[in-house]
């Protein structure tokens, strides 16, 4: 009963997100019909990752090129050509790969040996740039971009460029970052300066310091939180793969039948990989929630794990205003 229904729930599944990704897509026409080019962009780029589609990738090519995003269409219409397989579409993108290609601006953050820090990280606009991207010409937008480089125990240091529109070429050079520069506390000098009196330091004797047993750092909580632990890493690992699984699955399916809206012969075919893909899906997501429980689980259980570390001493201390009785110790 239980296996009936996981496939009668699949296909549903499928058909629920292919609406929903065509209702995005028609809200990204009409947004672009009335001008709202940023959100119509997002609508299109949604829409796509619902359903992958070859004519999605070229209509938000479309729309990032009317925005002035040309390294965005650009990349967009190159992405089509990896899964179009009508050629009419194929010719569409092809010729505005070729169309856009020479009018590009390009962005190369240089990073020398010396300013390779150790823990350097380098953003753009607050999105990471990846090392292997450093001391490379880079296709970007245009406009105004903020480059900021960071690195443990160092000072950050942010620059801000203006990258033209089209056929623009700006280079950036990442510094040695400079030690921070220590807080000076200001003296005024009008006021006096203050010295304390001589002190004579009174006598201490021994102190007699009750033997504490300092329990071990692993307790019964901590040791529970780190098996709870494992059980969440294998939840993350679990979900990896049944997800990788869902993915190459959905791809065979689409290789079969590239377009749904197309009578396909081996429909049969692309359809049980779709349902097979759901179902991995579906096993992925259960165990990356299982993965998450456990996380937090184990969280909780090692922190009110901690064991407790007081101590105590008491000590008869004389000084200069008599005998005084003391206890210390941490509470």
């Amino acid at each position: 009963m239980i296996a009936a229904t996981s496939v009668v729930a699949a296909p549903r599944l499928a058909r629920a997100q292919n609406a929903a990704a065509a209702a995005m897509f028609d809200d990204g026409d009409r947004l672009m019909k009335e001008g709202k080019l940023s959100e119509a962009c997002d609508a299109f780029e949604g829409s796509n990752k619902l359903e992958p589609r070859a004519g999605t990738m070229i209509r938000l090519g479309e729309c990032r090129e009317q925005n002035k995003q040309l390294a965005s269409a650009w990349s967009a219409y190159k992405d089509s050509l990896t899964r179009v397989k009508d050629p009419k579409k194929k010719a569409i993108a092809q010729a505005k790969v070729s169309e856009l290609e020479p009018k590009l601006s390009y962005l190369t953050i240089n990073v020398p040996d010396a300013s390779k820090l150790s823990g350097l990280a380098i953003t753009r606009n607050d999105k990471a740039v990846d090392a292997v991207l450093w001391n490379r010409s880079v296709p970007v937008n245009g406009g105004e971009l903020v480059i900021v480089a960071r690195a443990p125990g160092r000072a950050d240091w942010t620059t801000t460029v203006l990258v033209p529109y089209e056929k623009g070429k700006v280079t950036v050079d990442v510094p040695v970052l400079a030690e921070p520069t220590p807080a000076v506390t200001k003296v005024d000098p009008t006021l006096p300066v203050q010295t304390e009196p001589t002190k004579t330091d009174p006598v201490v004797p021994e102190r007699t310091t009750e033997p504490v047993d300092h329990p071990s750092t692993f307790t019964t909580k901590r040791k529970i939180a780190l098996g709870v632990g494992g059980v969440a890493a294998l939840g993350v690992v679990g979900g990896i793969l049944f997800g990788k699984k869902a993915q190459r699955l959905e791809d065979d399916a689409y290789a079969l039948c590239p377009d749904p809206a197309t009578p396909c012969g081996n429909a049969a075919g692309a359809q049980g990989k779709l349902s097979s893909a759901q179902d991995k899906a579906l096993f992925a997501n259960v165990a990356f929630g299982v993965a998450g429980a456990a996380a937090i689980g184990a969280v909780v259980l090692w922190f009110t794990g901690a064991p407790d570390t007081a101590e105590t001493s008491v000590a008869i201390v004389p000084s200069t205003h008599g005998t005084t009785f003391a206890v210390t110790g941490r509470f």
